[in-house]
């Protein structure tokens, strides 16, 4: 897999209170923030370097929150879930690393990587992040979800991800008659557990992953899924991954990759999809 392209400088962020918040909630979180290194700058920067918005937000996450990734660029979605109203250490770790094109993983924790080339291996990933959840004590709900989660974040990158040189997605379309992906379309996941939960990855090698299809995602929460294939994924699978995670990071290097992140919790919670989230979207330049 290549290595993760590095941006030349930190991406300066202006940082702004969701109104699930009180404006004094940026004080509170500010010192902790650039403590994690994050680059806040006032204002929306310059304009040979314009800033990207960095919303904080009490973390549930509903439709009305669809309007920041379509905004240019994105915007970066952080939950305030610590009991001061903060933002807990580990999604502005992750955040910061995503910023500097560094590895999501947890720090010091011991990474599982796998390459997948075969529909088949979509369901060996899945256990093994089930077995990890269990291993580390985790709740049978969890194993359940992390299982979920990793078979939708791969099956994105193994069978969505590919296409052709014209842009035609080359398995998207025939999910039910594909038995492998060509050598050169393989993708790689990742799992480990850190703070905050089971963290699970996949990575491809195309990094056309837009803001669009997790816009629609967020604009269903709380309703039914509207299903547009156009793209060849359906988007419930992108659905899932929202209501199960309480961390959703992706980093796009157009034409050449796209790394997505989730974090699914260890406990036996089973309303997910109402508890806190940080939702993350990065294209480098």
């Amino acid at each position: 897999m290549r290595a993760a392209h590095r941006p030349e400088a930190a991406t300066g962020l202006h940082l702004v209170a969701d109104p699930s918040l009180a404006p004094a909630a940026l004080e509170l979180a500010t010192p902790g923030l650039v403590r994690s290194g994050l680059p806040l700058v006032e204002g929306g920067g310059s304009t040979r370097a314009p800033a990207r918005e960095l919303v904080l937000f009490d973390g549930r996450l509903g439709p009305s929150h669809a309007a920041h990734l379509e905004r240019t660029p994105p915007s970066l979605l952080l939950a305030t879930r610590e009991p001061g109203g903060t933002p807990s250490a580990w999604e502005m770790r992750v955040l910061a690393s995503l910023l500097r094109g560094e590895s999501l993983m947890p720090p010091g924790a011991a990474v599982a990587k796998l390459w997948l080339e075969r529909v088949l291996d979509l369901k060996g990933a899945s256990s093994e992040a089930a077995a990890l959840v269990e291993a580390s004590k985790g709740s049978r709900n969890a194993a359940s979800l992390a299982a979920e989660v990793m078979h939708e974040l791969a099956a994105n990158a193994l069978l969505d991800a590919p296409v052709d040189a014209k842009g035609t997605p080359l398995y998207a379309h025939q999910r039910e008659s594909v038995q492998a992906v060509a050598p050169e379309h393989v993708c790689q996941v990742s799992f480990a557990v850190g703070e905050g939960g089971i963290y699970l990855e996949a990575v491809d090698r195309f990094g056309r992953l837009t803001p669009g299809p997790i816009a629609r995602a967020v604009a269903s929460l709380g309703g039914r899924m509207q299903v547009n294939a156009s793209g060849g994924g359906a988007g419930l699978g992108m659905r899932r991954i929202l209501e199960a995670c309480e961390l959703i990071a992706v980093r796009v290097v157009p034409g050449k990759e796209t790394r997505m992140l989730g974090v699914v919790g260890l406990g036996e919670a089973r309303r997910r999809a109402a508890l806190p989230k940080s939702l993350l979207y990065f294209q480098s330049e």
